[in-house]
C-alpha cells in the first residue's frame, strides 16, 4: 500500500488520535501557523490604515518621519527668545482678526532674533531662535511689546511647553513589531509617522466541500433527504473567526468526484472544509479519501458533539473535515477551525470566558460541547442541543464546555465565543 504523503510544511506537525479539545486547537494552531509560515511573503497584504485594527503585522515597520517632525508649541501663547521683555514680530493683525485663527506653521517664517517674539497657537511650529513658550495667560501686551506678567512664575523662561522633534520617534526608527496585533491606536501612530498603509498578515482563503447526495438546497425534503444547513451558515462561521471564504463547491457522494474536488479547490486555497463523511461506515467517503491523499493531523476528538472531526494536510493546503451533523459541524468549526485561522493570522488562540453553571449538568462520555444562555448570573443549557440539532445553537450565547462529571450549579467552566 502507497503511504500517505508527507507534505514539506507539515513535516514537522506529528498525529494525534482521539484528541482532547484543548490538545486539539494547540495543533489547530500550529497547523495554521506552519502552513502560513510555508506561503512566506505571499500572505503579506499592504492594506490601508484604517483596515489595520484587529489585524497581524506582517514584517518590522520603520517611521518615515520623526514624530513630532517639527518642534512645537504646547499651549497657545508666545514663542519668544531671551528673558524679556519682547518685541512682537510677524503679523499680529493677521491673528488676531475675528472669528479666525493662526495656523500652525505661521511662526516659522524666519528665525527669533533676541529680544523678540512671535504668537504661537497649540501644535504650532516653533522658529529656530526660541528660547520657551510663554502661556497666554502669563503674557502681558502693550502694543508691540511683550513682557512676562508680574504674577507669572519664572520657569516660563525655563524652555517650557516645547515639544521638540522626534520627541516619540525619530525618522528610520522601528515603532512597529512583526507579529503585533494592531489597535487603533497603532494605526494612529504610524499615520503620525508618516504610513499611508500597514503590511499584515493575510487572511487564510477557506474553501466549503459540501458533500451529500440526499441534500437539498431549497423547499421541503422528503424522508431521506435533507435541507442544506451549511450554506448558509459555515460562510459567516469562517468570516466570523477571521478567515476568507472562497469557492463553495457542491459534490455528490462519489469517492471520484470528491478526489478531484478536493485536488482543485487545494490548490487554489489555504483550508478546504469537508461536510459530512467523516466516521468509518462503507458510506463515508471523506475519510478513506483523506486516509490516502492527505496526512491525517488530528483524526478524531474526544469530544461530544463533533467526534468524528479530522484535521490533514495535504499538499499545498489543509483540510478540516467537519461531521455531517450541524451542531457538531460548527462546533468543531468553532474551536479547530478557529484555531487553525489565528494560527495562520500570526494571533494567539482564543481563550474562553470562564463562567458559572446556573444549573446541575449532566458530564458524557466525553467533554460536552453545550450551547448555552447566560440568565440570572449563571449559564443554562439550550432545549435541543443533540448533534443533528439547531434550534439550541440559534439561541445560545456560548458554548458550554461540560467535562466528562458533569457540573453542578455554581461550579465554574469556561464557555467559548460563538463567531457571530
Amino acid at each position: 500500500m502507497t503511504p500517505p504523503p508527507n507534505p514539506p510544511w507539515a513535516q514537522e506537525l506529528h498525529t494525534l488520535h482521539h484528541a482532547s479539545r484543548e490538545a486539539a486547537t494547540a495543533h489547530a494552531h500550529r497547523t495554521g501557523a506552519a502552513l502560513a509560515t510555508s506561503r512566506g511573503e505571499a500572505v503579506c497584504r499592504d492594506l490601508p490604515l484604517d483596515q489595520a485594527p484587529g489585524r497581524v503585522l506582517a514584517r518590522d515597520v520603520q517611521a518615515v518621519c520623526a514624530v513630532p517632525h517639527y518642534a512645537s508649541s504646547a499651549m497657545d501663547g508666545y514663542a519668544v527668545n531671551g528673558e524679556g521683555p519682547w518685541r512682537l514680530v510677524g503679523d499680529r493683525a493677521a491673528h488676531e482678526t475675528e472669528g479666525s485663527a493662526p495656523l500652525p506653521s505661521a511662526a516659522s517664517a524666519g528665525a527669533l532674533e533676541p529680544g523678540t517674539a512671535v504668537v504661537v497657537v497649540t501644535g504650532g511650529v516653533i522658529p529656530e531662535g526660541a528660547t520657551t513658550v510663554v502661556r497666554e495667560e502669563y503674557a502681558r501686551s502693550d502694543g508691540e511689546l511683550v513682557a512676562l506678567a508680574d504674577d507669572a512664575p519664572r520657569s516660563e523662561l525655563a524652555g517650557r511647553h516645547v515639544r521638540p522633534a522626534g520627541t516619540e520617534c525619530a525618522e528610520g526608527e522601528t515603532i512597529l513589531t512583526a507579529g503585533t496585533v494592531l489597535s487603533p491606536a497603532h494605526a494612529a501612530f504610524a499615520a503620525v509617522a508618516g504610513l499611508d498603509a500597514l503590511p499584515l498578515r493575510g487572511a487564510p482563503r477557506v474553501a466549503l466541500l459540501l458533500t451529500g447526495s440526499e441534500v437539498l438546497s431549497h423547499g421541503v425534503p422528503g424522508p431521506g433527504r435533507v435541507r442544506d444547513a451549511f450554506s448558509m451558515s459555515l460562510p459567516h462561521v469562517v468570516r466570523g473567526l477571521g478567515g476568507e471564504v472562497g469557492e463553495i463547491r457542491r459534490a455528490p457522494d462519489d469517492a471520484a468526484a470528491l478526489e478531484t474536488a478536493l485536488r482543485e479547490l487545494g490548490a487554489e486555497h489555504d483550508l478546504v472544509v469537508t461536510t459530512g463523511g467523516t466516521s468509518r461506515s462503507r458510506a463515508d467517503l471523506v475519510r478513506p479519501l483523506l486516509e490516502r491523499r492527505t496526512r491525517l493531523l488530528v483524526d478524531q476528538l474526544d469530544m461530544q458533539p463533533g467526534h468524528p472531526t479530522l484535521l490533514a494536510a495535504a499538499e499545498r493546503a489543509a483540510v478540516l473535515a467537519l461531521p455531517g451533523n450541524p451542531l457538531g459541524a460548527v462546533v468543531a468549526m468553532t474551536a479547530l477551525g478557529g484555531a487553525f485561522t489565528a494560527g495562520f493570522l500570526g494571533r494567539a488562540p482564543a481563550a474562553g470566558v470562564p463562567i458559572t453553571a446556573g444549573a446541575d449538568i449532566t458530564g458524557g462520555r466525553a467533554e460536552r460541547l453545550v450551547p448555552a444562555r447566560a440568565e440570572d448570573g449563571g449559564w443554562l443549557p439550550c432545549r435541543s442541543v443533540g448533534s443533528n440539532m439547531l434550534r439550541g445553537l440559534s439561541a445560545a450565547d456560548g458554548l458550554l464546555c461540560v467535562p466528562r462529571g458533569g457540573l453542578s450549579a455554581g461550579g465554574t467552566t469556561t464557555a467559548l465565543p460563538l463567531p457571530w
